[in-house]
């Protein structure tokens, strides 16, 4: 069998309220879905960090933020390493090495270009720079509008953009609106017509591929086209469960994305933006199908590994109106989608409960494609051997019964935050406030904090020592502060072994 292809698509600020395979919603995935029927769902997969940089050098090297390096958006205070590293063991060089033809579309955010770079070690790092052929787009993007490659693309073809007035009663306190232009004349379609014209070239040439395919929605703004949004204009859009979750009289660091107004606000002010959310998500899921659709028409399809995933979620107004991402342990923005349909190694229709990460991507996309590497010096595993028949019962017996979110800050603030999912517990360590438990079985909307709750006071401590004993094994710096801290709930901790005291 010839090696397969593979397309990773990679959607930004991705809920999975807005995915249809992951339970039942209102918002319509029609392609994702299909995905998901004729290939395998990981049901618990989460992100390395809910913030965009460092969750997307995640997926080029394999490793969490505190170990790459990129701690934060790049070139936010708090990030240690503002331009990726070119490195041999990047994901691009480590198959290019091994004679795939490398791909890149869409967001970047891994660097930026020589205006902006810092000097030394953080020369300017774009996609071209690591190994990819394709888009250059330095920086966060903006959701692409700006960029001259799409201004070029549009005057090319004769098209043009322009957003509907704003029609409803309730504020537009997100940028959101209705595109009246041609769908053709929209980023998402853009981007898909250039992995499209990829994918035709590349099997033209008899290269297999490996394309990163990256959209900038539904991160804002919401923009879609008329025919997207109509869907949804009069649809009922059901309230979150936890939507009236008190968020300020509960202390804690989700009060930097409390929405500073929101309680002027009423449901239906949230309901319209989810509205927008949800039309764009409708219309990406749309050239998703494109690109699928495209996939067969080459005759590649059978043989090419598609992978769906996002960075991170978004909030929207749940946890008592919090906006955004980071500063919290909520499934919200920490818990993604992670869909892969390989024809004749993933076993069709399967739903897989093992806790999952965005760093298993990187050694899944190089065990597709048959290329050696160490598994020591990541911190992922591959997936294929858990939707392998032959495999399956094995891999699933060995692997792991956790998976952890790391958080450094976002937007030029800083903390320390970890997040621990065991089983149906999740454990969230906060360096300055309190910490959270939740009983995902008993409380799927966390709304209850049990860390003070006498019946859950041992399995917090079980939880803290599965984090220290994560953090020691990766190598997490945080680890030593996180063992003095801790030392007043594990007494037995001996917390004055750092090397450098």
């Amino acid at each position: 069998m010839a090696r397969p292809n593979i397309l990773l698509i990679m959607t930004d600020q991705h809920r999975l309220s807005a995915v249809g395979a992951y339970g039942p919603t209102v918002c319509r995935t029609q392609a994702i879905d299909s995905l998901a029927a004729d290939g395998a769902v990981f049901e618990r997969s989460y992100t390395t960090c809910p913030v965009c940089s460092p969750a997307r050098a995640t997926v080029l090297t394999g490793l969490y933020p505190h170990t790459h390096g990129i701690t934060s958006n790049v070139h936010n205070l708090g990030c240690s390493i503002h331009e990726i590293e070119d490195r041999p063991e990047l994901l691009s060089r480590m198959l290019e090495a091994a004679d795939y033809a490398c791909g890149y579309t869409g967001k970047w955010h891994l660097g930026t270009d020589s205006r902006h770079a810092y000097g030394g070690s953080n020369r300017p790092s774009l996609p071209r720079d690591v190994g990819f052929e394709g888009q250059n787009f330095p920086g966060h993007g903006n959701g692409g509008h700006r960029f001259s490659e799409f201004a070029d693309y549009l005057a090319v073809h004769g098209y043009t953009r322009r957003l509907a007035d704003w029609s409803h009663d309730t504020p537009r306190f997100l940028p959101a609106g209705v595109e009246l232009g041609p769908e053709e004349a929209t980023v998402p379609y853009f981007l898909a017509e250039h992995t499209i014209e990829m994918m035709r070239r590349f099997t033209s040439e008899g290269r297999p591929f490996f394309i990163w395919h990256n959209f900038w929605g539904p991160h804002g703004p919401y923009y879609a086209p008329e025919r997207y949004f109509d869907v949804y204009r009069d649809l009922p859009i059901p309230e979150w469960p936890n939507y009236r979750w008190p968020s300020r009289s509960i202390p804690g660091p989700h009060h930097n994305k409390i929405l500073p107004f929101h309680e002027e606000l009423g449901w239906e002010a949230w309901a319209v933006m989810i509205r927008y959310y949800y039309a764009f998500t409708t219309f990406i899921d749309a050239q998703i199908g494109r690109m699928i659709e495209a996939l067969d028409d080459i005759g590649a399809l059978d043989n090419t590994l598609v992978i769906f995933t996002a960075d991170h979620g978004e909030t929207l107004g749940s946890h008592g109106g919090l906006t955004d991402k980071g500063w919290h342990h909520f499934e919200e923005t920490h818990r993604i989608p992670m869909i892969l349909r390989l024809p004749g190694r993933t076993v069709r229709g399967a739903r897989r409960r093992e806790p999952v990460s965005l760093a298993d991507v990187y050694p899944t996309v190089l065990d597709a494609a048959g290329v050696g590497f160490d598994p020591s010096t990541i911190h992922g595993a591959s997936l294929l051997p858990l939707l392998d028949e032959s495999t399956e019962r094995e891999a699933s017996a060995r692997w792991r019964e956790l998976v952890v979110t790391e958080f450094g800050g976002v937007n030029n603030l800083a903390t320390t935050m970890r997040s621990v999912r065991c089983g149906d517990l999740k454990y969230g360590f906060n360096c300055d406030a309190a910490d959270e438990l939740y009983d995902l079985r008993s409380d799927p909307d966390e709304t209850l904090n049990l860390i003070d709750h006498p019946a859950y006071r041992q399995r917090a401590d079980e939880m803290r020592r599965l984090l220290l004993d994560w953090m020691r094994r990766t190598g997490d710096p945080a680890h030593w502060r996180t063992k003095e801290l801790f030392s007043y709930h594990l007494g037995d901790l001996r917390v004055y072994d750092h090397p450098f005291r």
